[in-house]
């Protein structure tokens, strides 16, 4: 009895000194147990329908705010920067113009696109019946100035010019014709500027008594640029002190109409000019 008890007793003893011995081998650290656990030890994947909680990455998925990758794709880019424009440059200022400025045209290439000014009173209401008067007008007689031996019309055309157009000289042929009553006379006469001009007429007595003298402006010569407003036989267009000068640079044609309003009888007109 003794003996049975004495060898349960000693299995006890045997039994707990192997336990601690154990029980020490296990807790003595061991770095190559450690390292070969670590080496053989491996993640193993999320179960099927695994989902981190809510602000959790997850591995196995994409970064947060990429697409989810296709099966085979590559690797997504990096978005790009974004575009700045180039900054605005002011215009370039336009190349200097080398050379003298283009000059202008001479007026002479061209005529005048509108008729010249009035260069002495007119009456615009005779207008309408100068032109129909002037539509079967006879081509004034011209003569030159001193070529006929004198009779009264020169004489009186001589002195009544110099009265209206003292210092002036003839300029141009003088139209020397027989007027009856209504009948027109027409004439062509040229002025230019750095003169001034008078036109004056005459017929003595027992002629023509109201002689009118018109001067239409080119190049229609449907404008009046001057007009005898007198009613008598000594008519004048541009008298002193107020004589007619041109400002146009180059020389123009004028039409002179000499109408024998009332009276039959001879006329003499002549142009008159001098420097100014």
């Amino acid at each position: 009895m003794n003996a049975s008890g004495s060898v349960g007793t000693w299995s006890v003893w045997v039994a707990g000194a192997a336990f601690l011995v154990l029980l020490g081998a296990s807790c003595t650290p061991n770095g190559n147990s450690q390292a070969s656990t670590a080496s053989n030890t491996t993640a193993s994947p999320p179960p099927p329908g695994y989902a981190p909680p809510p602000g959790y990455y997850n591995p196995s998925g994409p970064p947060p705010g990429y697409p989810p990758a296709q099966p085979g794709a590559p690797a997504p880019a990096p978005p790009p920067a974004a575009y700045a424009p180039p900054p605005a440059y002011p215009p370039a200022p336009p190349p200097p113009t080398t050379g003298a400025p283009p000059l202008p045209s001479s007026p002479s290439q061209a005529p005048p696109s509108t008729p010249p000014t009035p260069l002495a009173p007119t009456d615009p209401n005779t207008l309408q019946g100068i032109i129909q008067g002037i539509q079967g007008a006879l081509q004034g007689q011209l003569v030159a100035p001193g070529a006929m031996p004198a009779d009264l019309t020169d004489a009186g055309l001589k002195l009544h010019a110099a009265h209206v157009a003292p210092g002036m000289q003839p300029d141009g042929s003088e139209l020397k014709q027989n007027l009856t009553e209504g009948q027109h006379a027409v004439m062509m006469v040229t002025l230019q500027a750095g003169k001034c001009y008078t036109i004056a007429g005459f017929s003595p007595l027992g002629g023509v008594k109201d002689i009118d003298l018109n001067l239409l402006a080119p190049p229609f010569f449907l404008t009046l640029a001057g007009q005898d407003l007198t009613h008598n036989n000594t008519p004048v267009i541009g008298a002193s002190p107020s004589p007619m000068c041109p400002v146009i640079a180059f020389p123009l044609q004028y039409k002179l109409d000499v109408f024998a309003r009332s009276g039959s009888g001879q006329v003499a007109v002549q142009l008159y000019s001098k420097n100014k």
